[in-house]
């Protein structure tokens, strides 16, 4: 069975790829530039990435209580179980089997932040305020409001997506790249363990430099829309970013990210994932 090594923060990983798509080079061309990368003029563009406080403690409590609750819902809706005593951390001990967690991803994946105490447009105001200028949750290419997505990765487990730049979708289907940021927002289980693996500087890789996939990805038997990267300049290292609870994960959509292995042996790690666009 094929399998290719990654290292996250010193461990290395062997991942399998049986039924990944075939894997090539792109253009001679760096994609990321002042004009095609939104987040070009920020203080950290040169890493890609950066962690920068923007809720209070208690809008931090109120957003997990407001999460906590989202999911406790559907666990009790979907699956039908008893959800007495549930916290975030602690989902694993709920919801047992691969069956019943895609069960419920398949709903958290398509909230929107009325779903949970996430008003997206009180929280815009303060992006715009971190990054100096004005932002949109609409896509304005195709006029549709954005989901947020919840992500939940259980210990020890496959949840989580090969890594990859969010902009190649659009780049190979369309040659189009949709200016927005990322926005990662820790909520419960979040540490060194089991943080989002980034790769600092890949937004400023030459494209014939990194070996990827042109449609998809297959990761662990599990089957991924985005471009998986297997190199990028004769690297396959990564390392977790540091964001702490109350803080938000910004990063360029043109960077490396993923291959998010949650190493806790007993924290299921929640967070939310979503894009906003330069309005």
């Amino acid at each position: 069975m094929p399998t290719t090594n990654f290292a996250i923060n010193g461990n290395t990983y062997a991942v399998s790829i049986d039924g990944c798509p075939e894997f090539g080079t792109g253009k001679d061309v760096i994609l990321s530039n002042v004009n095609t990368d939104i987040v070009f003029n920020q203080p950290w563009y040169a890493k890609g990435y950066a962690s920068l406080d923007f809720l209070s403690s208690e809008e931090f409590d109120n957003l997990k209580a407001g999460l906590t609750a989202s999911v406790k819902n559907i666990l009790t809706e979907v699956l039908g179980i008893d959800s007495e005593g549930f916290v975030l951390e602690k989902y694993h001990h709920f919801v047992k089997t691969n069956e019943d967690h895609f069960k419920v991803v398949s709903r958290t994946r398509d909230l929107f932040s009325a779903d949970f105490n996430f008003p997206i447009e009180e929280m815009l105001p303060k992006f715009e305020k971190l990054l100096g200028f004005t932002l949109t949750d609409v896509d304005p290419k195709f006029n549709e409001k954005l989901h947020i997505i919840v992500r939940i990765n259980r210990p020890k487990s496959n949840d989580y997506n090969p890594p990859h730049k969010d902009i190649y979708e659009e780049v190979d289907k369309n040659n189009y790249i949709p200016p927005f940021v990322n926005l990662w927002i820790p909520i419960a289980g979040v540490t060194k363990n089991s943080s989002l693996p980034m790769v600092p500087e890949s937004h400023l890789i030459n494209e014939s430099e990194i070996v990827r996939t042109f449609d998809g990805g297959v990761v662990e038997g599990n089957k991924y829309r985005v471009r998986m990267i297997k190199e990028w300049g004769g690297s396959h290292t990564l390392e977790r970013a540091d964001v702490k609870d109350g803080q938000v994960l910004f990063f360029s959509s043109h960077l490396i990210h993923g291959l998010a292995i949650n190493e806790e042996e007993d924290l299921t790690r929640v967070a939310l994932e979503f894009r906003l666009f330069k309005a």
